[in-house]
């Protein structure tokens, strides 16, 4: 898998989840196997999902760095999954957490619903 077409996965991850109404993704393209994809995505009941991934596709793919932060329309923090081994509530404690990736994050926003 090329970063082009890593892209494409995660917009179609995207356009196929039932929480997204829109997104405003950029795609910053390092080199053929390296990029940079940046956004937010505004859920269903006003959430904001900012994403930030750092990622090398070959030879294997990997999340270099990445965060992911679940906040309220109003800015209030819910949840923020990074490239550490944990995630942080909105009261900004601390919990074990596998590595994550967009799919998997949605997953876990819908059990918050």
């Amino acid at each position: 898998m090329n970063a082009r077409d890593y892209y494409l996965h995660v917009q179609s991850v995207i356009s196929q989840s039932h929480l997204v109404i829109s997104n405003s993704l950029s795609f910053n393209e390092i080199d053929s196997h390296e990029c940079y994809v940046r956004g937010t995505l505004t859920l269903i009941n006003g959430w904001n999902l900012h994403i930030a991934e750092y990622v090398i596709t070959a030879p294997i793919l990997k999340r270099l760095k990445y965060r992911y932060q679940l906040q309220q329309n109003n800015g209030a923090l819910i949840s923020r999954w990074d490239n550490a081994p944990h995630r942080h509530d909105e009261r900004e404690e601390v919990f074990p957490s596998q590595p994550m990736d967009i799919p998997r994050v949605l997953a876990e926003i819908i059990a918050l619903f």
